[in-house]
């Protein structure tokens, strides 16, 4: 049977902290593939910055030379909000004789149990959380671990210290984003203006 990554995200932009997470999951858990996955409309965040079509491309820069990696425009082509129940029940439906393992920061793992049919998440897939070492969670979530600990997994890893939003603001700042994102990333950021304080203000 094959194993599949999930990684979903409005990699808003995509970052090294998203690449290094999904390259440690993939090689701890012995994954055929990762597939990254960019919402259209998430349910838990903010609307994304950048456009569709630009995180899309964004992210196919980002993993070009990795065979183990792929992007998948599913949930930006579905109308609607993104939920994850729907994603996992369409990727069943593409990829037979399959394992599925939904890889999660530990911070959206938090509000797991406010997402849509959670235990039906559970059903289709196993988690993998990426763990900073400091789990602090509600009791409504350590029972949950007890009753699926043969699903869900913690993965603690050397810890990516940068987020999207930080990315964003350093571009508004004028500051440098080299390092923290793939330098094919960066210059499609700079070519197409995303983020830019100036382009916000006038609206464009």
């Amino acid at each position: 049977m094959k194993r599949i990554g999930v990684l979903g995200g409005t990699f808003d932009p995509i970052h090294y902290g998203h690449l290094w997470f999904a390259e440690y999951a993939r090689e701890k858990f012995h994954l055929d593939k990762v597939f990254f996955i960019p919402n259209k409309i998430p349910p838990h965040r903010e609307i994304p910055e950048a456009t569709s079509k630009q995180r899309y491309e964004m992210v196919m820069l980002a993993i070009l030379n990795n065979p183990y990696f792929e992007v998948l425009p599913i949930e930006l082509e579905r109308e609607g909000v993104s939920y994850t129940i729907d994603t996992l029940k369409d990727l069943s439906s593409l990829f037979y004789n399959t394992e599925m393992y939904l890889l999660l920061g530990q911070d959206a793992f938090k509000y797991f149990l406010t997402w849509k049919d959670p235990y039906d998440i559970l059903g289709l897939s196993k988690i993998v959380i990426g763990s900073r070492g400091e789990n602090y969670f509600s009791e409504e979530i350590k029972e949950l671990f007890e009753k699926f600990e043969d699903r869900i997994f913690f993965l603690e890893f050397p810890y990516f210290p940068i987020s999207a939003r930080e990315i964003r603001d350093r571009i508004k700042k004028g500051l440098s984003i080299k390092y923290l994102v793939p330098d094919l990333v960066e210059n499609y950021i700079i070519k197409n203006r995303i983020y830019c304080k100036e382009e916000k203000e006038n609206g464009e």
